[in-house]
């Protein structure tokens, strides 16, 4: 599929090959340097095909957030599935069970309560389902604390049909810090609570065998920490402003860019492009920056992207008229890659200025 990015229609995503790959390599040196298994986050990509690139690379296994990502991934023949998302309700045990018959699937739980349904399923298919029970480690999302750990990981444990082989954290709060070693300070910080918490379940007879951590922000950090065995990041295969602005990436390293076209030049000072938050989404960065605005057009720094509505993005710059022309294209590194792409059906993998092929979206949507 020879066609140039200057021929693509837009808005529409690409990719850096190049980039992509020194990024896909970078992250699998530093699993294989720190001793600890890979298992990317797919939601970042939402790609059987990249998925099977990064298990080239030497990645375990992969992590998916929804039941739905995993049918997509099962389809294109991965078995080695990690659901990052408790599973809770009979429709979704329903389509776990079918899924189970595809691929081999260990799932993340906060609860004995959410434990209950897989242990019955467990008990209808005559083995036990690996469950890793969720830790909270600042991100204040789902997860129990670690002094609750020990009596919910016992409950868990007493379940026929379940087997508790460890504990997961997602130390996604490290984005807040605002500089760099304040992120691989939170951490380690992370890191050695999960493997202090390791060691104390299993003094209280929990066979813990699994201490699994998850963030491009973290990554390079806390898989040193002794005792981790496993890191999950997403985001490292495009990168994105949110990376970049934290110092875990470069200009360079974020691989994925939205190609734009200006469309509309109705002052001096505003230029109107062809994405809104339907392509870009109204993610910010996060707070510690105090930078406004819906991505970073690449070569004009001082350009702002000021406002969105659904279709039209809205560049806050001086002399508009002169700097841009309506029909010009633009390349945007998005705030937050992950719903971006979401967003999309296709992007297309760029090489030396050359569309390479056409990688399609499959677990695009794919949020039940």
């Amino acid at each position: 599929m020879q066609v140039q990015l200057s021929h693509l229609d837009t808005p529409c995503l690409h990719i850096n090959a190049e980039a992509m790959e020194r990024n896909l390599q970078e992250m699998a040196h530093v699993a294989a340097d720190a001793g600890v298994a890979l298992r990317p986050h797919v939601k970042t990509h939402k790609s059987p095909s990249l998925a099977l690139r990064q298990l080239e690379y030497g990645a375990r296994g992969i992590t998916v957030a929804k039941i739905g990502e995993a049918d997509v991934m099962a389809d294109a023949g991965i078995k080695d599935i990690r659901i990052a998302y408790p599973i809770v309700g009979a429709e979704k045990l329903a389509r776990l069970a079918k899924l189970m018959d595809r691929a081999d699937v260990s799932i993340s739980i906060d609860s004995v309560d959410a434990a209950r349904g897989l242990s019955e399923l467990g008990q209808s298919r005559k083995k036990r389902i690996p469950v890793l029970l969720k830790i909270n480690t600042g991100l204040d999302r789902v997860g129990v604390t670690p002094p609750e750990a020990l009596s919910i990981g016992k409950g868990i444990a007493a379940l026929p049909g379940v087997e508790l082989v460890g504990i997961l954290t997602h130390e996604g709060h490290a984005l807040h810090e605002a500089t760099l070693d304040g992120a691989k300070r939170a951490a380690r910080e992370a890191g050695k609570a999960m493997v202090d918490l390791a060691e104390e379940l299993r003094k209280a007879g929990l066979n813990i065998k699994e201490v699994s951590v998850g963030s491009t922000a973290t990554a390079r950090a806390i898989a040193y920490v002794p005792g981790v065995t496993e890191i999950r990041p997403g985001t490292y295969i495009f990168n994105d402003l949110n990376e970049w602005t934290i110092g875990v990436a470069t200009e360079e390293t974020c691989a994925l860019t939205v190609l734009v076209t200006v469309v509309s030049i109705p002052a001096e000072n505003r230029a109107v492009i062809d994405a809104g938050s339907k392509t870009l989404t109204s993610d910010l960065l996060g707070p510690p920056t105090g930078k406004k605005g819906y991505g970073y057009v690449k070569g004009h720094p001082d350009v702002t992207i000021a406002r969105l509505t659904e279709e039209h993005g809205m560049l806050e710059v001086k002399d508009a008229r002169k700097r841009f022309k309506i029909g010009q294209h633009l390349e945007i590194v998005p705030n937050h890659v992950c719903p971006v792409v979401n967003l999309a059906d296709v992007m297309y993998l760029m090489r030396n200025g050359q569309c390479e092929r056409q990688i399609d979206v499959l677990a695009r949507g794919k949020n039940r």
